[in-house]
């Protein structure tokens, strides 16, 4: 078993995560069905009675679902803390001719001077790589900040289950893959991380082949860790669900959502 304090099991300060990966996220998630998260994200909406127009989509990745909100009428504000995530968001939304305002911050830094939003959402399991509780505390309030009066805030987390049974590991090494890559990942329980080591060789259009790895790094947070973090920013009326249901959360959950609202005045 590893040790606690095993340089292995400790999150690097700067991890090397969706850098390399940024440009061939988008052929990587090709199979992702977003509309169907998009769908789920409206009827959580539904349950709340709630018809937002100002959305921010925080982690947002290169835009994808934002892009899919934006055609569906709503104002959209992107923010992701890799730069080359983010570019290849602005790009995409150059070509297909969106408006969507796009930030490289940091969640737990968020500032955004006199946006207020009436959504937050954050996405395939984006906040289990704030890796500092404390840090994902600090998002949390950032959150509250800019959002409006009652505003809500969705997001999901990949669950102590998925990240110990090792649901990361995947691999797809056909060589006629125009991206090849093979994903292994070790869960430290002293620690509550799972490293992923991730491989990758990508087809280059001369030919050749570029081979790439990055480390991406996941916190196993808690239901009740949640709950009591989205209080202390002044959350309420907190509900968890088993992914894509409106299931309470039992011991198979591997992905959770959460719908909170924001509390208070502004």
């Amino acid at each position: 078993m590893e040790i606690a304090n095993s340089p292995d099991s400790k999150a690097p300060d700067a991890p090397n995560q969706f850098i390399a990966v940024a440009a061939v996220y988008d052929h990587l998630m090709q199979s992702v069905p977003y509309a169907d998260w998009v769908a789920y994200l409206r009827r959580l909406l539904e349950t709340r009675g709630a018809r937002p127009r100002r959305i921010l989509d925080l982690a947002c990745g290169t835009g994808n679902v934002t892009e899919l909100l934006a055609e569906a009428g709503y104002s959209m504000t992107g923010v992701d803390i890799a730069p080359g995530m983010i570019t290849e968001a602005r790009r995409k939304a150059e070509a297909l001719g969106y408006s969507i305002a796009y930030h490289v911050q940091d969640a737990g830094l968020l500032d955004l001077p006199g946006e207020r939003f009436d959504l937050c959402i954050s996405l395939f399991d984006s906040l289990n790589y704030i890796t500092d509780p404390a840090h994902l505390q600090r998002a949390f309030e950032r959150v509250a900040l800019h959002l409006t009066r009652n505003g809500l805030f969705i997001f999901d987390l990949n669950s102590d289950l998925a990240l110990r049974e090792n649901f990361f590991d995947q691999s797809n090494m056909d060589p006629g893959e125009p991206l090849r890559y093979d994903w292994r990942s070790t869960y430290y329980p002293e620690t509550r991380l799972c490293r992923v080591h991730m491989k990758f060789w990508a087809r280059e259009p001369d030919g050749s082949e570029r081979y790439f790895e990055e480390d991406h790094w996941q916190y196993a947070y808690t239901t009740d860790e949640i709950k009591e973090m989205l209080t202390n920013a002044g959350f309420e009326d907190i509900n968890a669900y088993q992914a894509y249901t409106l299931r309470a959360v039992n011991r198979a959950s591997d992905r959770i959502f959460y719908v909170a609202r924001k509390g208070g005045g502004e």
